[in-house]
């Protein structure tokens, strides 16, 4: 993508590259003046004119220079650092602003680069350290250079559009207090049922009723009496975790670290997960299935009735449903197959 400019070009600090290039040329045409010969006249020409070339090359550079995102993972995680593939037409410094990072060069080096992201174009890396989640369609960066002689540094700002829209995830917090999850490897557990067909739960002794095909051959030879498989299956209806975020900002951060850190904990139980939270499009309620999903959620999320969240829009499981009351912010965790509910409320 290409670039967008955002402010006109300026110089940075040029007091004193401008009162050292002032005094040199004065000095010089004291010099001149006094010796009266003209190759030194000339030299002195020479020098004004490089040093007038080196207070405003940059800025043409800067005018002529292209920049465009060649690269970009799909998923980050705030706090961590994420590489994106940027090229340039001309050597230049990078800052990124929004997100921030640390400071890079980029450009024309001689020096064949490979893609930062397998699969891409080549380029330079540009490393982000974003500090807070959401998605990125587009970064801001700081783009300076000193180009020729590096007598005076000059800037402007730039808005890059991203190939792809990069998501980023909440880090992973702590869960909030979820029971304990019984053993079912003896087949006894309270949250499972005999079913007609299912997996093994074990074997128990027949009874009238039972069909033929149940009979347990090797379980019967060694007790002696006519045994039959017990079938199971699950009993539990899916788990619903509401997440509704508050308006500040790291009070948001917070909570969304909490529910990352639960929803991880439930699917490590493999337990199936669904997830309701208030997008730019409205509320919605759907299931995660893996880390990173809960990770894109989480980083689409926005406060109920704030500026990023919708007031109408379609309703169902897999869609957004209508505007709803504003709830109080916190992480909702309704364990329908433990047949309790736990409440955390996290904000101002």
């Amino acid at each position: 993508m290409r670039s967008r400019s955002r402010t006109f070009v300026r110089p940075v600090r040029p007091l004193v590259p401008l009162a050292s290039s002032l005094l040199v040329v004065l000095g010089w045409g004291v010099v001149a003046h006094n010796s009266g010969a003209g190759w030194v006249q000339a030299l002195g020409d020479v020098v004004a004119g490089t040093l007038l070339l080196g207070m405003i090359g940059a800025a043409f550079v800067l005018v002529r220079t292209r920049l465009r995102v060649t690269s970009v993972p799909t998923d980050a995680t705030a706090g961590q650092p994420c590489a994106i593939g940027v090229q340039s037409t001309s050597r230049v410094r990078l800052a990124p602003v929004h997100p921030p990072g640390p400071v890079c060069f980029v450009g024309p080096s001689g020096t064949p680069r490979p893609a930062v992201v397998p699969g891409t174009a080549p380029g330079d890396a540009l490393t982000l350290l974003p500090r807070r989640r959401g998605v990125a369609s587009s970064i801001t960066v700081d783009v300076a250079s000193a180009a020729p002689f590096g007598l005076m540094w000059w800037t402007r700002r730039l808005r890059l559009d991203l190939p792809s829209d990069l998501h980023i995830g909440p880090k992973m917090g702590p869960p909030v207090v979820l029971p304990r999850q019984e053993d079912d490897r003896s087949g006894d557990s309270a949250h499972r049922s005999p079913r007609d067909i299912g997996e093994p739960r074990g074997v128990r002794p027949y009874r009238p009723g039972d069909s033929r095909r149940w009979v347990h051959w090797p379980a019967t030879a060694h007790s002696g009496e006519l045994m039959v498989r017990e079938m199971e299956g699950p009993t539990a209806e899916p788990v619903v975790v509401v997440v509704t975020l508050p308006p500040d900002e790291e009070a948001a951060e917070s909570v969304a670290e909490r529910a990352f850190g639960t929803l991880v904990a439930l699917i490590d139980r493999g337990t199936s997960v669904f997830l309701t939270t208030t997008e730019a499009a409205g509320r919605r309620t759907d299931a995660v299935a893996d880390r990173r999903s809960a990770g894109r959620r989480l980083a689409r999320a926005v406060t109920p009735g704030g500026p990023g969240s919708a007031r109408r829009t379609d309703h169902g499981i897999g869609a957004v449903a209508p505007a709803e009351p504003v709830a109080a912010p916190g992480i909702l965790v309704t364990m329908a197959d433990l047949r309790r509910s736990h409440h955390r409320v996290e904000g101002p």
